[in-house]
C-alpha cells in the first residue's frame, strides 16, 4: 500500500510540472495495474483533466483490463464535465437547480421535468419479504410484479432522470431495475449485491451527478435500449406497511 501511495504522489509531482497531464483510458488501465487502490485513483480522476474515449468497445477494454465500474462512472462523470458546453448545453444543469423544488424522482420533455409516477410492486414472497432486507440491504432474492403491461411514463433518448431526495435518504439505496413483461404483468428479480461488481443482482449500474443538496442526476455507461423499467428505493422494501413503491417508465425509440 505504502508503494502505492508513493507512486502515486510521483505520478502527481511529475503532472504538476508538467502542466497537468490530460488523463485517457490507457493512463487509467496503467494506475490500475500499478496496483493503486480504487480510492486513490477516483482521486486522481476527480483531480486531473481528463479525455476519455467512453463508446461500446472502449467500455469492454477497461472492463477488460480489470478497470471497476466505480472507476468507470468517474471517467464518465469528468468526461462530461470537462466538455465544452455552450449556454444551451449548460440550461439541463440550471433547470435541474431551480424547476424541482420537492421530494420525487422527475424526467425531463422538453424543457419542463416532470414527475414519475410510483406503483405498488406485490412480492412474491409476501410475508417472507421483511427477513429477505435488512436496513436496505437486500440478502436474498426477491420477484416483484406489478399489475398492468407497462407504465404510463414514456420516456425518449436523451433520458434525463434527476433524483430530489427526502433528508435522510440516501442515493445509494435506489436501484435501476429492468422488467419482463408476461401475460399482461410486469415482473422483476433483485437480489443481493455483487461483491466483485458493487451491483445488486438483476440491477443496471448507473453513476450520478451532484446538481445540489439532496439533489442528483443519473449517468448511465449506455443507452437504455426500449423496454419497462423501474427505479426502486430499498429502505422501504420489507418495511412496516408491508408495501413497496416503484416508480417506472418506459423507454420508446
Amino acid at each position: 500500500m505504502l508503494l502505492g501511495q508513493l507512486a502515486l504522489w510521483a505520478y502527481l509531482i511529475t503532472s504538476s510540472l508538467s502542466g497537468q497531464e490530460t488523463l485517457n483510458n490507457e493512463s487509467i488501465i496503467k494506475l490500475v495495474k500499478s496496483g493503486l487502490g480504487e480510492d486513490l485513483i477516483l482521486n486522481v480522476i476527480r483531480q486531473q483533466p481528463g479525455n476519455y474515449k467512453m463508446g461500446a468497445d472502449d467500455l469492454v477494454a477497461l472492463k477488460s483490463a480489470g478497470v471497476s465500474e466505480r472507476i468507470i462512472s468517474a471517467m464518465l462523470a469528468r468526461g462530461r464535465e470537462a466538455s465544452p458546453a455552450s449556454p444551451e448545453a449548460a440550461a439541463p444543469a440550471t433547470a435541474s437547480r431551480t424547476s424541482i423544488n420537492r421530494p420525487g424522482i422527475y424526467y425531463k420533455k422538453g424543457n419542463e421535468f416532470f414527475e414519475l409516477i410510483s406503483e405498488e410492486v406485490e412480492w412474491a414472497e409476501k410475508g417472507a419479504v421483511k427477513s429477505f432486507v435488512s436496513a436496505g440491504i437486500i440478502k436474498k432474492d426477491l420477484k416483484g410484479t406489478l399489475a398492468g403491461p407497462g407504465s404510463r411514463n414514456f420516456l425518449t433518448h436523451p433520458i434525463e432522470v434527476i433524483f430530489s431526495l427526502d433528508a435522510g435518504q440516501s442515493i445509494n439505496n435506489f436501484l435501476l431495475l429492468p422488467m419482463r413483461v408476461n401475460k399482461g404483468q410486469r415482473s422483476f428479480v433483485v437480489g443481493p449485491v455483487n461483491q466483485k461488481s458493487g451491483v445488486a443482482k438483476g440491477a443496471i449500474a448507473f453513476g450520478v451527478e451532484k446538481l445540489a443538496d439532496n439533489q442528483f442526476r443519473m449517468v448511465l455507461q449506455t443507452p437504455l435500449a426500449p423496454g419497462e423499467y423501474g427505479i426502486l428505493l430499498t429502505s422501504d422494501v420489507g418495511s412496516s406497511t408491508g408495501t413497496s413503491k416503484i416508480f417506472t417508465f418506459r423507454v420508446r425509440l
